[in-house]
């Protein structure tokens, strides 16, 4: 008995390390961008939910889970918007959401870095990026790195060799969290 009561506060100890942030989603941004036909574009997904459990001191214990409605991708030029939910880029149809689900955090030079599976339409790669923490209360996490589309299936059909939109996307995120 003595034992299982050791073991029940160990598991506590280790399950209360990482803190839980508050996303303040007005102050936040998940954007991309791009080139199509020598032309930048950026955009932003104006929906997503992100469940973060985060302690630099406890990166074993920390996890990140972020949920996108695809739908929501916006850029702000008509034409591309209205091909973003179409089948072959993001198929908001038959796939209203992608998730990002992280599997480990290390300590790095600059900040940190994450690992984790991406999940869009349904293909799942591993993807990792580094991020920068800074500030207390509110705590802003920024991070930009490349995602590869074709290698999720987006606009393979219409752009299989990336002659048209580039195969890499950036990604910019600015997320704020109390």
């Amino acid at each position: 008995m003595k034992y299982l009561f050791i073991i029940a506060l160990l598991l506590y100890n280790f399950s209360v390390n990482a803190k839980l942030y508050e996303v303040d989603y007005d102050e936040s941004t998940v954007a991309f961008s791009g080139i199509h036909a020598g032309n930048e574009f950026n955009g932003a997904f104006e929906t997503w939910n992100a469940d973060i459990q985060f302690d630099g001191e406890s990166l074993g214990q920390s996890s990140l889970r972020v949920v996108f409605d695809t739908a929501s991708a916006k850029t702000g030029n008509a034409m591309y918007d209205g091909t973003l939910p179409s089948k072959d880029w993001f198929d908001v149809k038959t796939y209203p959401e992608a998730v990002f689900e992280s599997v480990s955090f290390k300590k790095n030079d600059d900040g940190y870095s994450v690992m984790g599976d991406l999940t869009i339409k349904d293909t799942t790669n591993p993807i990792s990026f580094d991020f920068i923490l800074e500030g207390h209360n509110p705590v802003i996490m920024t991070a930009e790195f490349p995602i590869n589309r074709l290698d999720f299936d987006i606009g393979k059909g219409s752009d299989p060799s990336a002659e048209w939109v580039n195969e890499n996307i950036i990604v910019n995120l600015q997320v704020v969290a109390n």
